[in-house]
C-alpha cells in the first residue's frame, strides 16, 4: 500500500508530539529521551511519561547528540559548524569549532569523541576538545557512525550508498550497499540497523554485510 498508510495489524502510540523537526535521539541512563530539534534549534528532554521540557535553545540546526562518561551532553550543531556542550542547567558553550558540516558524533570506548564532517568527507577524533587524529578521510559524505564492542568503527557513506567499517588496524572495508544511509546503530542482537530517510525504511544488516 501507499507509504503513508499503516501496515495492517501494526500498533503504535505517540510518545511525544509538538516537536520542531526531531532528529537526533539519545536515551540518558535515567531513562529520559533527549531529542535534537533541528528546525526549532532546541534540545528537548522527554521523561518516560512523555512530558517534554526544553533544556537548551538558540542552536542552529542541531543534528545529533552524545553523552560522555560523566554525563555531559554534546550536540552536533550543523548550522554553526561546531560541537556544542550543554550543561544540566541548559548553558550552551562551544566545545569544538571550525568544523565542516558536522552531522554525527559518538564517543568511542576509549573516550575520544568521533565526529562525521559531511562536506569534509572525514571522521575525526577529539580528546578534551582537541583534534587527536583524522580517523578516515575521502569518504563520500559520511553520515552516521557506530562502534562494536571490539572497537571496530562502522560508518555510513550517504553519497556513496554504502556502509563501511574500519578495523582496529585502520583498514577500511565495505560492509554493504545501502541506499542513502543516514543513521546507524548496533542492536542488542549485534546487527547493524541503518536508517534510510529518503527510502522511508530501516535496513538490518549483519556485521559481515549480509542483509536480513
Amino acid at each position: 500500500g501507499p507509504a503513508n498508510q499503516p501496515v495492517a495489524g501494526m500498533k503504535y502510540s505517540v510518545f511525544a508530539d509538538g516537536l520542531a523537526g526531531p532528529r537526533g535521539l539519545l536515551f540518558s541512563p535515567s531513562g529520559d529521551l533527549f531529542v535534537a530539534e533541528q528546525s526549532g534549534g532546541t534540545i528537548a528532554r522527554i521523561s518516560p511519561d512523555g512530558r517534554v521540557r526544553r533544556i537548551a535553545e538558540g542552536l542552529s540546526s542541531p543534528h545529533d547528540l552524545a553523552f560522555d562518561s560523566s554525563g555531559q551532553l554534546y550536540v552536533a550543531e550543523t548550522g554553526a559548524n561546531r560541537i556544542a556542550r550543554v550543561t544540566p542547567d541548559g548553558s550552551v558553550t562551544t566545545y569544538i569549532h571550525g568544523l565542516n558540516i558536522p552531522v554525527d558524533l559518538a564517543f568511542h570506548p576509549n573516550g575520544e569523541l568521533f565526529v562525521c564532517e559531511l562536506y569534509a568527507g572525514t571522521v575525526t577524533a577529539y580528546k578534551d576538545g582537541v583534534k587527536t587524529k583524522v580517523v578516515v578521510s575521502s569518504l563520500e559524505k559520511p553520515h552516521g557512525l557506530a562502534f562494536s564492542r571490539a572497537g571496530i568503527i562502522y560508518i555510513n557513506e550517504w553519497a556513496g550508498n554504502r556502509v563501511v567499517r574500519m578495523d582496529t588496524k585502520g583498514q577500511l572495508q565495505m560492509v554493504a550497499v545501502v541506499e542513502d544511509p543516514v543513521g546507524i546503530a548496533i542492536g542488542k542482537s549485534g546487527d547493524l540497523y541503518v536508517a534510510q530517510p529518503q527510502a522511508g525504511k530501516v535496513s538490518r544488516v549483519k556485521l559481515d554485510g549480509t542483509r536480513i
